[in-house]
């Protein structure tokens, strides 16, 4: 569920680095001709420039936007020069008192003391611009925090199925559904920017990621699942793409998360 509590630039920064953020599903960049970077061509980096900003860079807005109604959006000074506004949401499992941070956007806007935003008007920036040096210190931190791309647990996973659009979401759920009645003691996790279950001290077994017209389902084993799964590449990444007309077939698939669990094919 989405929380709607004051929210402060220092308490997004706490939450970073208490590795509480992940990157959402359709999470984009926007891009044109308005929107200047230094280097047009690579745009702006997810880690070296998201996650820095949200380290008490920036201050925080209440959007209220009709798609976008408990969301928070966040404005930073870019030091490449312009400006980074970062779209981001607060979501927490109901067991958890913490939210989890789930970026869903970030753009560069150029200006040296204010940006006009749609929503909001004029934003007044920070009034000291943070050098390169700001910037490589928080990199420093976000690497520090960030080093195993690990966010560990389910309100995150939680976090990320919530993310998800429409149909997209329906698929994901009833994928992790599957898996936590088959392994109610399963691990779980956000890694690489998509969900991943495990077994301690074994290893992950099953992972799932959201593409523009269909959802992946991922078994990882050591060895092949029978029947084998209709996609993938070898024993470590068998696959089932479901597209939006598709049903997912149950009781093959808590099959293969069953035998995927055995032998799970991935480490810590």
């Amino acid at each position: 569920m989405s929380v709607s509590t004051p929210l402060t630039a220092q308490r997004v920064s706490d939450l970073v680095l208490e590795n509480r953020v992940i990157r959402a599903p359709y999470y984009h960049k926007e891009h044109d001709e308005e929107l200047q970077f230094t280097d047009p061509d690579r745009g702006l980096q997810w880690g070296a420039d998201v996650v820095p900003a949200m380290l008490g860079l920036f201050r925080v807005e209440h959007a209220t936007r009709e798609d976008h109604p408990e969301g928070w959006v966040g404005f930073a000074r870019h030091w490449r020069g312009a400006t980074l506004r970062i779209d981001f949401d607060l979501l927490t499992d109901v067991d958890e008192s913490d939210p989890i941070i789930v970026v869903t956007a970030i753009a560069g806007r150029a200006g040296d003391a204010s940006i006009d935003d749609d929503e909001f008007g004029a934003i007044e920036v920070l009034a000291k611009v943070p050098g390169e040096d700001d910037w490589a210190e928080r990199e420093k931190q976000y690497q520090a925090v960030r080093r195993t791309d690990d966010t560990d647990g389910s309100p995150a996973v939680s976090a990320y199925i919530a993310a998800l659009p429409g149909w997209k979401r329906a698929v994901a759920t009833q994928f992790d559904d599957l898996v936590r009645e088959e392994l109610p003691e399963v691990r779980s996790a956000v890694k690489y920017h998509q969900p991943f279950y495990g077994i301690e001290g074994q290893g992950w077994f099953a992972s799932f990621s959201a593409f523009s017209k269909h959802v992946k389902l991922s078994f990882i084993s050591e060895s092949y699942l029978d029947p084998e799964p209709p996609s993938g590449t070898g024993p470590q990444r068998q696959a089932l793409d479901l597209q939006e007309s598709d049903t997912l077939d149950e009781n093959q698939v808590a099959a293969w998360i069953r035998q995927a669990a055995e032998n799970p094919g991935m480490g810590w």
